[in-house]
């Protein structure tokens, strides 16, 4: 009966240990389409311009992880996550890209603090995404995000 016993206990240790690594490895996938119309600061945004993120947040890695493709966004050189409800403005609290000019699609993974990817997989309505370019340095395209 103790052998039972034990061999259950084995089994049972070693069935969560198993699952950890797993569970691990989940991440949270967030989206938003962009746009134009979008964009609340005085100077609007690009009216032609489109944009959709897919994030992959991952909370135990401190990590998001992005794929932002877009269109008719003239010399698009950044994009960044902010923490906002719709109608609002914020400052970037994570930079995705941040180059000269950039070309779509843009894909990576970027280091975020824990407690920005913990509340970003909690409540990602209360965050935006936007691209900026030479030409609308304060916002081209802008989306909420939502959780797929």
């Amino acid at each position: 009966m103790k052998k039972k016993v034990a061999l259950a206990t084995v089994l049972a240790a070693l069935a969560v240990a198993l699952t950890i690594p797993a569970f691990s490895s989940a991440h949270t996938v967030l989206t938003a389409h962009a746009t134009g119309g979008q964009i609340v600061n005085p100077g609007g945004g690009d009216p032609k311009g489109a944009a959709t993120f897919v994030l992959k947040v991952n909370r135990v890695k401190s990590r998001i992880c992005f794929n932002i493709k877009f269109s008719k966004i003239k010399d698009a050189t950044s994009a960044h996550l902010h923490k906002g409800r719709a109608g609002q403005i914020a400052r970037p609290i994570v930079t995705f890209f941040d180059r000269g000019v950039a070309n779509s699609p843009q894909k990576g993974c970027v280091s975020a603090p824990s407690r920005v990817v913990s509340r970003l997989k909690r409540k990602p309505a209360q965050h935006y995404v936007d691209i900026d370019s030479r030409s609308r340095p304060n916002g081209a395209v802008r989306g909420q995000l939502t959780r797929n």
